[in-house]
């Protein structure tokens, strides 16, 4: 056996809860590589350039980066924290939630007590609703132990997990279109009013509603500062090597086998990858066929469709915060829209142009997109180093839906319509290739409040030197999966201990 390629720790994927994993456990002395498919780190954190702006793939906007959050603290110990450049939304209301053809923008805001004051205006009889709400939220947050860097138990989340979102909320705030307005952006974890757990929608809130910032120039900056991160403690990422094989002998993984044949042997090993993708992968008989079965039949958070325009300089008023549109004042019709009524939903991401403050360069789209609408297409694939042509009638179809989604766009800003430099969209295909998500699913697998057991997956696995990570452990978005990297290295360190390094 070479002890060239072989490590204390193998991970296969360079998402973020890969390369959080590998720097902490780097860190602390071990042996790590972290083995991507990709030309690119980063998994959603990914970037790309379009007429020299350049574009976030998936995250647009974090939660948490403030002074003294968790999320803050993470990347604090994991050394980042100071080196990103980060610009706060607008504290008055960092996303604004829309419906329909009303002109009204109604604001979320930072800051709890700002958080209600910001939407009285609109709701002066609602004081008390928001004062339970806010309430709520925090008391969700103090559920989940780790969200406040503290180790607890199962039994603490098991007193708030088992809500739904939609019975929950109607308990907390009896108006309707108050509701609404709460969750009009669901698209932030792809919402299913009746399944969707009232924590998941919390967790997320919450940390918007402590700080929201844009990672400036991109997400990407996040993996490049792992990346020195894991450099300088030792580590190693091995690019555009694919993993065909993960090798189980006598109970536990051994090697790691790529397409070419070239083996990497450790002592453990963390898959930073969809869990149905690993097994693919394993060769083990470990891996029981129910839990093959049952991972292989859960249904996946839907997809989307982006839309990324340059824009013409000096022409497009910047927005410091996000719009988030709904065809009707039910947020919940978006996911499950119907042919024909597309786009029920989108999300708009504005950047700031530098060398014109006032004026926007860019805007990012994001409308909810089924499967099903690309399925014609789902035998071809397209990604960086493997680039491959879907046809005319797959660029025709974006072309088409561009236009749609645009046109409804500019029913809003109108400024934008003859402002527009250059475009380019992404489809459920898109996400299914450069993510290796199933579907192109936004957020991995769905959550069920009904299901808790079936649709919750454990970082163990049955072999003894194989962990999980990334957004289908615990939660998705980069705070959760931040908490799930802390979840897995503890497997391998310890959780007082780990957690007590994090806090200093």
């Amino acid at each position: 056996m070479s002890t060239e390629n072989t490590y204390d720790v193998v991970i296969v994927g360079s998402g973020l809860g890969g390369l959080l994993s590998a720097v902490m456990l780097a860190k602390e002395g071990m042996k790590v590589c972290i083995i991507e498919r990709d030309k690119q780190v980063g998994g959603c954190l990914q970037t790309f350039s379009e007429h020299k702006k350049v574009f976030d793939s998936c995250v647009h906007y974090i939660g948490g980066l403030g002074e003294g959050h968790t999320l803050w603290q993470i990347f604090k110990y994991a050394g980042i924290m100071d080196k990103l450049a980060i610009k706060s939304l607008d504290a008055d209301g960092f996303d604004r939630i829309a419906f329909g053809d009303e002109s009204t923008l109604y604001p979320q805001a930072i800051g709890n007590e700002n958080f209600i004051e910001q939407l009285l205006p609109y709701f002066p009889n609602e004081k008390q609703s928001l004062q339970q709400y806010v309430k709520a939220i925090q008391q969700v947050g103090d559920h989940f132990p780790l969200y406040r860097l503290r180790n607890g138990d199962a039994g603490e989340k098991s007193a708030v997990s088992g809500w739904p979102l939609d019975t929950k909320l109607q308990d907390l705030v009896p108006n309707p279109l108050l509701r609404q307005v709460l969750t009009g952006n669901s698209l932030l974890y792809a919402g299913v009013a009746e399944r969707t757990p009232f924590y998941l929608h919390a967790l997320v809130l919450e940390s918007y509603m402590h700080s929201t910032h844009k990672v400036l120039p991109g997400s990407s900056q996040i993996a490049k500062f792992l990346w020195q991160q894991l450099q300088a403690h030792g580590g190693i990422i091995h690019r555009n090597t694919e993993i065909k094989t993960l090798r189980e002998e006598e109970g536990n993984i051994t090697y790691a086998e790529t397409k070419d044949g070239e083996r990497f042997y450790g002592k453990h090993f963390i898959a930073n990858i969809h869990p149905a993708e690993l097994l693919k992968m394993l060769d083990t008989s470990v891996i029981r066929p129910a839990y093959r079965n049952r991972i292989n039949g859960l249904e996946q958070t839907t997809s989307s469709f982006m839309l990324n325009l340059v824009l013409k300089p000096h022409t497009v008023p910047h927005r410091n915060y996000n719009i988030y549109w709904n065809a009707t004042q039910n947020v919940w019709d978006a996911v499950n829209y119907k042919s024909g009524t597309w786009p029920a939903n989108y999300a708009a991401f504005f950047t700031e142009d530098a060398d014109n403050r006032g004026y926007a360069e860019s805007i990012s789209i994001l409308s909810y997109m089924h499967y099903d609408e690309v399925k014609q297409w789902v035998d071809t694939h397209n990604m960086q180093g493997d680039e491959h042509e879907r046809g005319g009638g797959y660029e025709h179809f974006k072309a088409q839906r561009a236009e749609k989604l645009l046109h409804k766009l500019c029913e809003r800003l109108p400024e934008i319509s003859g402002n527009i430099l250059a475009y380019s969209a992404a489809t459920p295909l898109t996400y299914r290739d450069y993510t290796r998500t199933p579907e192109g699913s936004l957020y991995g697998i769905l959550k069920d409040v009904n299901k808790p057991n079936e649709t919750t997956i454990a970082t163990r696995t049955r072999i003894p030197n194989l962990l999980l990570t990334g957004q289908n452990v615990n939660l998705h978005g980069v705070l959760g999966v931040s908490i799930t990297a802390i979840v897995t290295c503890a497997e391998l360190i310890g959780m007082d201990y780990l957690l007590g390094k994090i806090k200093v």
